[in-house]
């Protein structure tokens, strides 16, 4: 039995690699519940529209395949390699990524709401305009990744690491950052209103082009990192005195004021160099 079992899904992979339109229309005809692709090689495929919403691919290799438009919606893609795949557009709502690899790859415009992102590698990836929404991003590395326009409105994020990431435009109301390290990111009108802020890291990044710094929460109270880099490029941005939202921010932070003091000849400084 297991033998024609494996014959049946080799013959529904090679169907799916060699014509995916014809994929579709067989899909669309047959129960292919028993049918499971995990673990298969597809790297350089060309799946762009495919259907394959709620099926087993875990641990497969997408690396450099074109998946625009793809309906992978809670589909089980643990594991799975993604980098330089083009993404863009991919319906992803609901899917199981755990440990999945997306570095470099191209999601421009893909639907990753509630998907679990949880110890994802997004490293260099690109996600202009990508729906994140109420997604799991648990110790996600979104190490210089694009998210300008991005919306991941109350995802956790928490642990998730952003180093060098761009997060201009982007949606962050009511998400979970505790943990979270963010570093010499940019944040160029990001909206944090309602985000919950624990133990998280701010270094090395300039805070005048929060939006909503102030509804932020804080929970507990003074418990974040802001460094002292911070400090400064934000008080030369803002052009040598912190604005009145910034000053409650701090003093909610636990930033002592005398460490807000300090700072003064130091921006100083940085600005006549």
């Amino acid at each position: 039995m297991d033998f024609w079992n494996k014959i049946s899904v080799q013959r529904a992979l090679n169907l799916l690699c060699r014509d995916v339109v014809a994929w579709n229309e067989w899909r669309a005809s047959k129960d292919i519940s028993g049918i499971s692709f995990a673990n298969s090689s597809l790297n350089g495929a060309s799946l762009a529209w495919g259907n394959l919403d709620g099926m087993d691919l875990s641990g497969s290799d997408f690396s450099g395949a074109d998946l625009r438009g793809a309906d992978l919606h809670t589909s089980n893609l643990a594991d799975a390699n993604f980098e330089n795949a083009d993404l863009r557009g991919v319906r992803m709502q609901g899917s199981t990524l755990r440990g999945a690899n997306m570095s470099q790859a191209r999601l421009e415009g893909a639907n990753l709401s509630r998907a679990d992102l949880s110890g994802i590698n997004l490293r260099q990836a690109h996600l202009g305009w990508a729906v994140l929404r109420a997604s799991y991003c648990h110790l996600a590395d979104f190490s210089d990744a694009n998210l300008v326009w991005a919306d991941a409105q109350a995802a956790n994020l928490s642990n998730a690491t952003f180093n060098r990431t761009i997060l201009a435009d982007a949606n962050l109301a009511s998400a979970v950052l505790a943990k979270a390290s963010l570093n010499m990111v940019v944040l160029d009108n990001t909206d944090f209103d309602s985000a919950v802020l624990s133990d998280t890291i701010f270094s090395g990044l300039d805070l005048c082009g929060v939006a909503n710094l102030g509804s932020a929460v804080l929970d507990p109270a003074s418990a974040l990192s802001i460094g002292t880099d911070t400090l400064v490029i934000t008080l030369r941005s803002a052009g040598g005195e912190f604005t009145s939202e910034q000053l409650d921010f701090f003093a909610r932070s636990g930033v002592a004021p005398e460490l807000l003091a300090s700072i003064r000849p130091a921006a100083a400084r940085a600005a006549a160099r």
